[in-house]
């Protein structure tokens, strides 16, 4: 007898879950966080980007790139279009999205803010110096006086989170990423976020590294350390060879980190969006 399209998904989302991911990668530990909110059970695959796997190519041959979430026999790429199938795949359980379709879309446009502005921006403080990074880090305050202006005056006022008093989509975006602000800091010398000028940001970001998820998921701040300190190392090396524009592109376009301390192969995938 054909089973029933309720029974299909019942069964499907049973199925077993995996992530292929990366230790430093934000974009990994956006999907980590997402499936410990949800209490989704899962098995961790690390890659070594200098020699990815052969599961790896196979799950996602256009991109190449860490994460990657097998459910069952099927494979997702990119950290916001996983985490919005969870939510759609186990919408009973810890909701990332709210209900409302306009809050939805919000949510949505925040997150491609985030990616396509806020992280691009700090991975050019990351990879420069001198006037190119003072320019670098006017963007970001830019941005970050946008997000600002959101939670003091906008769709966000008066919110704990972005999620409202949970955490939700925007959150777990920008939140995973957002400790490399104070990583950078301490290897650039250059500070990013002030609690004086942006109050609720800061407060916010407070309040998602204390929680228990977060905590499980960021990795610790000595190893990050370690890590960005090698791959500026390398980036300005690259820089004073004459690829500055290509090093600082690669280190704010790619969602993945290598998983070599310093400096690791492919350290221009080192995850610096937020």
């Amino acid at each position: 007898m054909e089973k029933t399209p309720v029974e299909n998904a019942t069964q499907q989302a049973a199925a077993p879950l995996k992530l292929l991911g990366s230790w430093a990668s934000s974009y990994t530990h956006r999907v980590q966080l997402a499936l410990r909110l949800k209490g989704l059970e899962f098995d961790y695959a690390e890659e070594d980007l200098g020699n990815k796997s052969d599961e790896l190519l196979r799950l996602n041959p256009v991109y190449k790139k860490v994460p990657v979430l097998v459910h069952g026999d099927r494979a997702l790429a990119e950290s916001v279009i996983i985490l919005q199938y969870l939510d759609d795949a186990w919408p009973e359980s810890r909701p990332l999205l709210p209900s409302d379709p306009f809050d939805r879309a919000l949510a949505r446009f925040w997150c491609h803010f985030a990616d396509d502005k806020l992280g691009p921006a700090v991975g050019a403080v990351f990879a420069s110096t001198g006037a190119d990074q003072e320019a670098a880090v006017r963007q970001v305050h830019e941005n970050l006086a946008l997000v600002e202006a959101e939670l003091r005056d906008g769709a966000f006022r008066g919110r704990r989170f972005f999620g409202g008093d949970e955490v939700g989509l925007l959150d777990v975006v920008l939140g995973c990423g957002s400790y490399w602000l104070a990583v950078f800091e301490e290897v650039t010398g250059v500070r990013l976020v002030d609690a004086d000028a942006f109050p609720l940001f800061h407060a916010w970001l407070r309040d998602f590294e204390a929680l228990d998820e977060a905590r499980e998921t960021i990795p610790a701040v000595d190893r990050l350390l370690e890590y960005a300190r090698g791959v500026r190392h390398m980036l300005l090396g690259l820089a004073g060879a004459g690829a500055g524009p290509a090093a600082a592109s690669a280190a704010a376009e790619a969602p993945a980190a290598a998983a070599a301390p310093a400096p690791p192969a492919g350290a221009a995938d080192i995850a610096v969006d937020i």
